[in-house]
């Protein structure tokens, strides 16, 4: 099948999240020494679990401590405890949940929901048919992101103390996280990536700030694509409808789109792979001394290619060295690199039935492949 859309996103995985009941505002934590469950106000290491999915047609998945990597599990009480993992895998289902609109429910108790009772005035985790108390999978983790203002030519940032600015730069200040909020809308929170608990926020008389850990209305946004035939998104409040602006000074909030709230969106790896054999552990590179292509076995700045979309379905390899040229196939099926994107520039992918991707020359209809000592 034709590869069209190759602007892969760059996700984290496994996804993090809090369990977070949020009647009372608390978070099943996990002791690392004894592998006990208990309740908690804080945010840290210790709350932070991992969504590992064990079946996509049933959604049975596998909630994992990220500190001391044990699986939460439920007895045949009900009763919620923690297990080590045996190779990733487990014996029956009492460590197996269903995550349906962010409500975890235990498997082994017939997709009942992880919920907590009320023990002497301390809240204790358990599997129960109680909907009133139960826990919410409160995402932490998403897709990495830049956002860039066409009209400026500068990308949002995240500066060391939080305070929002407009950057010339691509790194790592101006990487941003947008978490899908999980309530059914198409809500989102966006987050540093550098910061983890600054996220963005706005107030009524137009204020745009982040804020520690906010996680109420002010935080909540829509990505939207404006009518008509404007490049870009709008990033919409969620609460009252206006759109996240710069007007060359300052961000502020605007109640219709104009150009200063368009931005473009692009993953945050900036469409940079590395270009590996499935069957085998070897990578393109390309070395800029001897302008030649060539086998490796190694991951650095020579084996980096940033995938260009060029139109059609059709896609160039640029080399990330400096100066970089892009990868071309000859009339003989010979790699080599040219600093003109010509019609032997052009590669199509294709999705192969055994995983991973064909890459086919566009011009001469060759598969790039790899025999582990070459390159063909």
């Amino acid at each position: 099948m034709l590869l069209r859309e190759i602007q892969f996103p760059c996700v984290e995985n496994p996804p993090s999240c809090f369990l977070t009941f949020s009647d009372v505002w608390t978070h099943l934590s996990c002791n690392p020494s004894d592998g006990s469950t208990f309740m908690s106000k804080n945010r840290l290491g210790w709350e932070k679990w991992e969504i590992i999915v064990q079946d996509h047609n049933t959604g049975h998945s596998l909630i994992k401590h990220k500190a001391s990597s044990r699986l939460l599990s439920a007895d045949s009480d009900g009763n919620i405890y923690t297990q080590e993992a045996k190779d990733g895998t487990v014996a029956d289902s009492s460590a197996l949940w269903i995550i349906q609109e962010n409500i975890v429910r235990s498997v082994a108790h017939s997709n009942l929901n992880l919920g907590a009772i009320n023990t002497r005035g301390d809240l204790t985790p358990k599997v129960s048919p109680d909907n009133k108390n139960h826990a919410i999978v409160e995402y932490i983790t998403g897709e990495l992101c830049f956002f860039s203002s066409p009209d400026h030519d500068r990308c949002m940032s995240c500066g060391p103390m939080g305070k929002m600015s407009m950057s010339p730069n691509w790194k790592g200040w101006e990487v941003f996280r947008i978490i899908d909020v999980g309530d059914g809308s198409r809500h989102v929170r966006i987050t540093s990536w550098t910061h983890d608990t600054k996220v963005l926020c706005h107030a009524d008389q137009g204020r745009v700030f982040t804020s520690n850990n906010e996680f109420g209305m002010q935080s909540k946004w829509v990505i939207e694509r404006p009518y008509g035939d404007s490049k870009g998104v709008a990033v919409k409040s969620a609460h009252f409808g206006s759109y996240l602006s710069y007007n060359g000074e300052s961000f502020v909030m605007e109640d219709s789109i104009d150009k200063c709230s368009l931005w473009d969106i692009s993953s945050a790896h900036q469409q940079k792979y590395y270009l590996s054999s499935v069957c085998h552990d070897k990578r393109i590179g390309y070395d800029n001394s001897k302008d030649s292509i060539y086998c490796s076995g190694k991951r650095n700045e020579w084996e980096a290619w940033q995938i260009n979309s060029e139109g059609d379905g059709l896609v160039s390899f640029k080399s990330c060295v400096d100066g970089g040229k892009y990868l071309i196939c000859t009339n003989g099926g010979k790699l080599k690199a040219s600093h003109e994107l010509n019609r032997e520039a052009l590669w199509q992918l294709e999705y192969s039935p055994n995983g991973g991707i064909f890459i086919i020359s566009r011009n001469h209809d060759w598969h790039l492949s790899c025999d582990g000592q070459r390159l063909d």
